[in-house]
């Protein structure tokens, strides 16, 4: 475990003496890169030459589908308070405690766990927001700590390249802006093949189980209505759950603790959809109409293998204190909207079944273009902290499946006067500055990091890092930061290849507060 006791300075648990990269295990050899241009580029990207002269602001299952069950009809429902409960624990400042193997079900069907929360929510885990410690039983993960980063990526290398690998991010403190060689759990399973060719949203439940979902970005997906499971305790992948799909497959994904349902975004019906943890669909929401289904929807012209309309388009999603948060994407980089800027709304819950309430439905912030520019990049991860604030990562993108690098930021947004607000591009992400790709975490300790993936970390200075960067609570950019390669190939660009990012939250860290009433 690895805690901050002040900026830049850490306090080591665990011993790693003799430790490496011996739990990695990634392809061998990487084709070689002329300029950082491995997959699509935008004329309004640029390349990897561009100027280093930003700074941070300051302040600123193997169960059943239910693709076929359900209703078709919309229902009208009534918005409701959830139960919170009451916290019986709060961070100490001697380490996380994971609750490992107290009171655990790796099926997550009920209150298993008894740690002081509804649904399988332990004490942290209060508010919805949700992710056990996965705690493989492979030798090669012995060694692991409980502070661990979960991270999806790219299929650059064919079929047998990883899709999915866990990062051991505690130990001793490396030195700032250079690449560390943290421990690297890839299980052989973890493949393009696996998991279709393509997954970005990611989630972990309160057991420790890990989810991620189909995407199409990149080369696509063979199984675009699919989302897998990698069981907690063998790694091994099974299909969780499949919903129609044609294509266009999904945005992200979100386990909820108090409904122990997942939601995930679709981008071919605009739809969110809920899935109890047999596979089954609970319910739809439709963020542009308002429609609610219970079950799947019946009839209409879905699937069609087509993206459905920006203005309607969810990608980011995200449980916290009775309300689903999520992201619209109006626009991109290649599709500015000057009436129209992409957005994060919410929408409460129906008690504690889970269901949204249209009714509740309200915009609660709004994404400036990054430096001035006329036009932002959709939100495709967001993450609520201990001390309330919400960060929101960019995507940089160009059309529907489209993605380059350096047009996007990781913004914190604060909530003033019962608002939420961007409070600015507190967290600079690469050596080439506004390279987030999308994925955002924080690890829990006291005085802590926030946890990025990126591009173009560092850019031959001396080495080539592709993969996360951990900046210290209250903003930074490389010169403050760790960074790891994602793969341990510091030689190879590997532009646009890095997805989603998760981090376990610990049984005795303070959970994310309600917001501040206004």
């Amino acid at each position: 475990m690895l805690i901050m006791t002040s900026r830049g300075k850490f306090t080591r648990r665990f011993s790693h003496e003799g430790r490496g990269l011996t739990a990695i295990a990634v392809a061998a050899s990487m084709a070689a890169c002329g300029s950082d241009s491995g997959a699509t580029t935008s004329s309004a990207s640029g390349d990897e030459q561009g100027s280093l002269t930003d700074t941070p602001t300051s302040g600123e299952s193997s169960g059943a589908t239910g693709a076929d069950g359900g209703s078709a009809a919309s229902v009208t429902v009534t918005a409701g308070e959830s139960s919170s409960g009451n916290m019986s624990t709060t961070a100490n400042g001697e380490g996380a405690i994971f609750d490992v193997g107290i009171g655990e079900s790796s099926g997550g069907t009920g209150n298993e766990t008894g740690a002081g929360g509804p649904g399988s929510c332990r004490a942290s885990e209060i508010y919805g927001a949700a992710g056990g410690y996965p705690s493989f039983d492979d030798p090669a993960y012995a060694e692991f700590d409980s502070t661990v980063l979960v991270m999806t990526s790219h299929n650059r290398l064919g079929p047998n390249d990883p899709e999915l690998r866990v990062i051991d991010i505690s130990g001793d403190p490396p030195p700032p802006n250079l690449n560390y060689a943290a421990p690297m759990y890839i299980h052989p399973s973890w493949t393009a093949a696996t998991f279709g060719g393509g997954i970005f949203g990611l989630t972990l439940d309160s057991y420790g189980n890990i989810y991620v979902a189909a995407s199409s970005l990149w080369s696509g997906s063979t199984t675009p209505g699919t989302i897998y499971k990698v069981d907690k305790d063998t790694a091994e992948v099974s299909v969780f759950a499949t919903i129609p799909n044609n294509g266009p497959a999904f945005g992200n994904i979100n386990y909820d603790c108090v409904s122990e349902t997942i939601y995930a975004t679709s981008h071919e019906d605009c739809r969110i959809w809920q899935i109890d943890m047999g596979g089954n669909v609970v319910s739809t929401y439709h963020h542009g109409s308002g429609d609610v289904t219970m079950g799947a929807p019946v009839g209409g012209s879905e699937p069609d293998g087509l993206f459905c309309p920006l203005g309607e388009r969810l990608w980011a999603v995200q449980s916290h204190y009775g309300k689903l948060y999520y992201s619209v994407w109006w626009e991109d980089g290649g599709r500015p909207n000057a009436a129209q800027e992409n957005e994060i709304w919410s929408v409460e819950y129906v008690g504690e079944s889970g269901i949204p309430d249209p009714t509740t439905a309200e915009l609660a912030a709004t994404i400036p273009g990054l430096n001035g520019a006329n036009y932002s990049n959709p939100v495709s991860d967001l993450s609520f902290a201990s001390t309330g604030w919400i960060l929101a990562a960019e995507r940089t993108m160009y059309t529907d499946t489209g993605t380059s690098a350096h047009q996007s930021t990781t913004y914190e947004l604060q909530q003033m006067g019962g608002v939420w607000q961007v409070v600015g591009t507190t967290y600079v992400v690469g050596e080439l500055p506004n390279s987030s790709a999308g994925g955002v975490d924080h690890d829990f300790a006291a005085d802590g990091y926030v946890w990025m993936t990126g591009d173009a970390l560092d850019f031959y200075t001396p080495a080539v890092v592709y993969g996360v960067q951990g900046t210290p609570y209250g903003g930074g950019d490389i010169t403050n930061s760790t960074l790891i390669d994602h793969d341990g190939d510091t030689a190879q660009q590997y532009k646009t290849d890095l997805g989603d990012c998760e981090i376990p939250i610990p049984g005795d860290a303070m959970p994310p507060p309600p917001p501040p009433e206004g």
